[in-house]
């Protein structure tokens, strides 16, 4: 059995004191590894970037943004990052103005961060006497892409003038914009620096940090050393994302993998594989193999490798056989998920997956439910949408249909993907309060709910069970439930741990 078997899209469930946190990180495939012969359009690439589950893309210059952004639209993923190369000498700083001049409309409202290696013909590398002309290109640049809501992150590349992390932060700190921040690129530092113990760098980078690139390396000087697929390679890439976890670093972290060669399909498929296998190795997360964390009855719930919509019928899934994900069986419609295990206050994380039309929800304490539901296009979300908190239910006999329904609570925004990408949630969850008596002194509270990245609730109170819950009273714990009976859905990657939520 190999890494994708295991890890791939792994069910996990944890019970420990430290924090919940798989995945923090947005992880994204650059352009330098998603292009060959079979996969040499933005379609195809975006569509094995898609179906590999990477969160999006990073792509090189200004030129063709608009089919790059239809492509990556299409599939619900997100434009990280564009490569823009800038040059510096004694008669200014120069870089494609005109292109991103014309591209920033296109970009406005998307959170891209440009990517700007500096190259020079006037000094060497790390030489500060180019950085007065370089600040000052630099204001420029920030103030044009703060029009679009876009970042600039100083891209550090060996040979160039901006080769090292620490001259990339001396030149954003004189620049000092909030929309200008560094990058740390692993190869880059790795061939200026060698085989160091980066942490001290990164904890002075913390402040500034706004993008990280990552791949396989071992000892040399050689780029097929230092950039492989993840999975390859002797270097401590575990260390690396406890740093960067230690530092408060929740940004994104792109793939490198410039000039690694063969089948990007395999190589994109073995890092996403290491990746997950790091991400639950850096946070302590136990990989289940079967549903034995969950009650019988199981119903129609099957384990599955790779998930995805049906491809005449995207109001159905398709998956292959293996483990990690779990499905609700071929009708879409089963017994509940419910833990064996009970909870009071926890920090969840959880992935999804909906085909066109679905219907699920997440139900804490098996009665307060957080709303899974395709949502994808929806201007005005409501209680009923993806992450809606769902409404409490009157049953009592002799009331009106339209008055059955109270409380309830809509999405900030509508963070929802389309159907066939997966999803995920980050929940931070108070259970309710008793005092001595058992009577209860204090709501169950929704602190936080985080949707694809996106805060879409802080601090929503839950005056008792929603509805189509399992229990109809209150207590101080209760098990984690995953509706199974309201459409086609996949769930992966969950991990549930008690945590110590203040009451006010």
């Amino acid at each position: 059995m190999n890494l994708r078997d295991i890890f791939s899209g792994v069910l996990v469930l944890i019970a420990s004191a430290s924090a919940c946190a798989v995945p923090v990180n947005p992880f994204f495939a650059m352009d330098t590894g998603t292009k060959d012969d079979q996969h040499a359009t933005f379609a195809a690439q975006a569509e094995l970037v898609r179906t590999l589950g990477y969160a999006g893309y990073g792509g090189t210059g200004f030129a063709d943004v608009e089919p790059l952004l239809k492509a990556l639209d299409a599939r619900g993923l997100k434009l990280f990052s564009l490569y823009v190369e800038g040059k510096v000498n004694q008669d200014g700083f120069h870089y494609d103005k005109a292109g991103m001049e014309k591209a920033l409309p296109l970009l406005k409202g998307r959170d891209v961060t440009v990517w700007v290696p500096v190259s020079s013909d006037a000094w060497k590398p790390s030489d500060p006497a180019g950085d007065a002309t370089a600040v000052r290109g630099l204001l420029a640049m920030a103030d044009l892409a703060a029009r679009a809501g876009a970042r600039i992150a100083l891209y550090p590349h060996s040979g160039c003038w901006l080769e090292r992390a620490e001259d990339a932060l001396r030149v954003a700190e004189a620049v000092d914009r909030p929309n200008v921040g560094v990058t740390f690129n692993l190869c880059h530092y790795l061939k200026v620096s060698g085989f160091t113990d980066p942490t001290l760098l990164l904890q002075k980078l913390a402040t500034r940090l706004s993008m990280v690139t990552v791949s396989g390396a071992e000892p040399g000087d050689s780029w097929d050393k230092l950039i492989q697929t993840l999975d390859r390679g002797s270097y401590n890439l575990n260390g690396l994302l406890q740093t960067l976890s230690d530092i408060g670093y929740t940004g994104p972290v792109g793939l490198q993998a410039y000039g690694i060669g063969g089948s990007v399909a395999d190589n994109l498929k073995r890092s996403m594989a290491a990746w997950q296998a790091l991400n639950m190795k850096a946070s302590g997360v136990v990989p289940l193999e079967n549903l034995a964390a969950f009650r019988d009855p199981l119903g129609d719930w099957t384990l599955a490798g790779d998930v995805a919509a049906k491809g005449d019928n995207p109001a159905c899934l398709d998956w292959t056989n293996g483990i990690g994900t779990a499905v609700n069986g071929p009708k879409g419609k089963t017994a509940h998920l419910v833990t064996k295990a009970e909870y009071g206050d926890v920090e969840l994380h959880i992935e999804f997956m909906m085909a066109k039309g679905s219907n699920s929800g997440v139900y804490f304490q098996g009665r307060y439910e957080i709303q899974v539901f395709d949502s994808w296009g929806v201007e005005h979300p409501k209680y009923i949408d993806c992450g809606g908190i769902y409404q409490r239910w009157h049953e009592e006999p002799g009331i009106g249909d339209s008055e059955r329904g109270y409380e309830g609570a809509a999405p900030l925004v509508n963070a929802a993907r389309k159907p066939g990408v997966w999803q995920s949630f980050d929940v931070i969850f108070r259970a309710p309060r008793f005092d001595v008596s058992g009577k209860k002194s204090a709501n169950a509270v929704f602190v936080k709910v985080v949707h694809n990245g996106v805060l879409i609730h802080e601090n929503v109170e839950v005056t008792g069970p929603t509805r189509a819950s399992l229990f109809e009273d209150e207590k101080p714990l209760g098990p984690l439930m995953l509706q199974g009976d309201h459409g086609p859905v996949a769930y992966r990657n969950l991990c549930i741990q008690p945590v110590a939520v203040p009451t006010p």
